[in-house]
Order: C-alpha cells, then structure tokens, then sequence
C-alpha cells in the first residue's frame, strides 16, 4: 500500500470518528441555531419606524422625498407607524457632503438625477440603509407619473419601473455595486479565519492527544508511519472543517434570502476564491503546530496550555486583521500581509477592500506555501518524537532530538 493511500486511510478514519461524535454533532447544531436566530430574529422583531434626514441640492427633490413619504405611510402594515422624513437644504455640494460626512444627514439628493450616501459598507448593504430604496421607488413613481401624463408607451414604463432613475454615489467614490459586498466579504473572512483558526486547531490539538492519551496512536504507529498519520490528521479534519464551514455560510445565505431581509447580490469571484485559499492555507498553516503541540503532551488537561502560544499567535493575526480592516493602506498592514502568520488574515481582507497589488498577494502566497513547507517538516518530526513519551510534558527541541 502507498503512503497516499494510508494517508486517505487515515483521513478517512478522521472524517467517520469526528465527523458522528456528538460534540460535533452538538456544537454544528448549536451553530446552526445561533446562526439561523441572528437572521430570523431581528426580523420578526423589527426596527421599528426611522426618521431619515435627506440633505436637498438644486430643484425637484422635495417632491421626490414627499412621494417617498407617501410610499412609506402605503408600507406600513396597518395599525403601525411609518417612516418620516426631514430635509435640510444645502447651497453647495461641498456643505451637504460635509453634513453628510459628519452624520447631520442621512444622504444627499441632488437635484433629481443623483443620491449621494456616506459609503458602502456593514451587513446592509449600500450605505443610507433603506432610505435610499424609498428615494429610487419616489422617483420612479414620479417618472411613471410623467410618461402617462405624456401618454409614453408602456415599453417607457416598464423601463422606469425595471430601473433605478436615480445614480448612487457615495463620498469616497466607491463602486457602487461591489463596495459594501466586499466590505462584507472583507469583515466575513475576518470572523470566519479567527474561527476556523482555533476551532479547528482545537480539534488537531484534541485528536492527537486523545490518540496519544489513549494508546490508539501506538496501533496505529505499527503499520503506519508517523507523517502518515500527521497528514492524514490533518487531511481529514481540514476537509471536515472546510465543510462545515461551507455549510454554515450557505445556511446562513439561504437564510438571508427566505428573510429578505439583506439584497444577496452576485459575489466577488477574486475575493470568494482568495478567502477559500487563505481559509485553506490559515488552518494548514496553525493546525500543523496544534498537533505538533498534541504531541508533547499525555493528558488532555495539559494540551490547552501547550498550545498557548499559538493562541497567542492567533490573536495577534486577528488584531492585524482589524488594523487592515479599518485601514488597508498602513504600514501595519503591508507588514501583516508578508508574515505567514498573519498573512492569512491581512492579505483576503485587503483584496476585498481592492487595496492590494497582484504581485503582493503572490509574494504573500509564496511566503505562506513556504513557510507552511518547512513548518510540515519541523512539525512532523515534533510529532514523531512526541508520541511515544509519556508523562511529563515534553519540550519541543526535546521532541525533535528524539525523533528518528
């Protein structure tokens, strides 16, 4: 038998033993539940009415905000209150985007061609919120209102009604479409690497050291080698991670969707394609050193605190993280985006924000693969040297000396 069978053999063993345990049974339930109640919840609860406060350039856009009052009062369910509405006039572009910048209004509707929003960004999409979907329907009722007058055909009508009269800008001159998509893709894969991070690195530290608590490691070791089962190990709970994951993410958009109450549009490729290579490439890279870290240890008390630095490790990745988030222009940033360890955090966020060159991603990628290559090979005769001692808590050089 080759080694990239026993390798399948092992990975497999992995996914059926995890995979019908009840704590992950448990915990993907209770995943499951979190997950579906922070979509439906605030839904069935509702915001309640909101006071918009639209800034007015140039001519004509009282009547669309008073149209839009008017389909606001028909929205409302029966009984309940409706949004309102608040206008400031402005003399210059300038002072209403200043107004807009520091939050005096909602957004800006100039003249009757054009909104202009503070940004894109947060789980509701476009920035302005629902203000800027009551503005778009206002005027194309108002367009509507003018073709019949006009006696237009029904083709103009449909083509009002099937558009958006009115272009949305925002401040920072963002693309509309994909801006607030990527800033949700962007904070997404923030949460989904720390997760994946030390959720599944947990589970590498906690297999290998029950193997090893257990004795099941010493039947293994007579008809396997030890990298064999270091890369089966790491084979089978990556693909059970992954799918998990995988699964969480289309539950929670199928969610979105029956809710209604997020527009799911059409997604990044690049940024969905790099935040499943980093995912890979993140829990690759830690779930490598938590089982070398399951290996120094024979009691499942001790391996938690074996594996404290490399919590650590994972923590200062996330801060990074949030530093790129807030600003993916920084020198901080540029930095976190070539460490290997905090590359897998930095490198997707900053493609999703469109701030990051093609030839910094592949020296990023590069770095990450390399590192990871060593780290397999320090690792796995970590590994090999940690199984088979018992007792006390084994020192990695230790373990590496020893190894054969």
């Amino acid at each position: 038998m080759t080694s990239l069978k026993r390798i399948r053999l092992v990975a497999m063993r992995e996914i059926r033993e995890r995979g019908k345990s009840k704590a992950y049974i448990i915990s993907t339930i209770f995943t499951l539940v979190i997950l579906g109640g922070a979509i439906v919840v605030p839904g069935l609860l509702g915001g309640g009415p909101s006071n918009h406060h639209v800034g007015l350039i140039g001519d004509g856009g009282d009547e669309i905000v008073a149209t839009a009052a008017e389909l606001a009062v028909r929205e409302a369910d029966e009984g309940e209150e409706s949004d309102t509405f608040e206008t400031t006039r402005f003399d210059t572009l300038e002072d209403a985007e200043a107004a807009l910048d520091g939050n005096d209004v909602d957004v800006v509707l100039v003249d009757t061609s054009e909104i202009v929003i503070a940004g894109f960004g947060g789980f509701g999409g476009p920035g302005g919120g629902g203000v800027t979907n009551l503005l778009q329907q206002a005027a194309s009722t108002l367009r509507v209102q003018e073709l019949v007058t006009e006696n237009e055909s029904a083709a103009e009508v449909i083509s009002i009604l099937s558009s958006e009269p009115l272009t949305t800008r925002d401040v920072g001159g963002s693309d509309e479409e994909n801006a607030g998509l990527r800033g949700v893709i962007a904070f997404g894969g923030l949460v989904l690497m720390y997760f994946a991070v030390l959720t599944y690195g947990s589970w590498m530290l906690s297999g290998v050291t029950e193997e090893k608590t257990n004795r099941v490691v010493e039947i293994l070791l007579s008809t396997l080698k030890p990298w064999e089962i270091f890369a089966g190990k790491l084979t089978g709970i990556g693909m059970l991670g992954l799918g998990q994951m995988l699964m969480l993410v289309t539950v929670a958009l199928i969610g979105i969707r029956i809710q209604g109450s997020v527009e799911v549009p059409d997604l990044p490729i690049d940024s969905v394609v790099a935040l499943i290579g980093w995912f890979v490439l993140g829990f690759l890279l830690y779930a490598t050193l938590f089982g070398a870290a399951g290996s120094l240890v024979s009691r499942m008390e001790d391996a938690q605190n074996a594996a404290a630095p490399l919590s650590i490790i994972a923590v200062v990745g996330y801060i990074f993280s949030f530093v790129a988030l807030n600003d993916p222009t920084t020198l901080w940033a540029q930095v976190g985006t070539y460490f290997p360890f905090t590359a897998p955090y930095v490198a997707p966020i900053r493609l999703a924000l469109q701030e990051i060159a093609w030839w910094e991603m592949t020296i990023a990628v590069a770095v990450t693969i390399a590192t990871l290559v060593v780290l397999i090979g320090l690792a796995g005769r970590v590994y090999a040297g940690g199984l088979l001692r018992f007792g006390s808590r084994v020192k990695w050089l230790d373990a590496f000396r020893s190894a054969e």
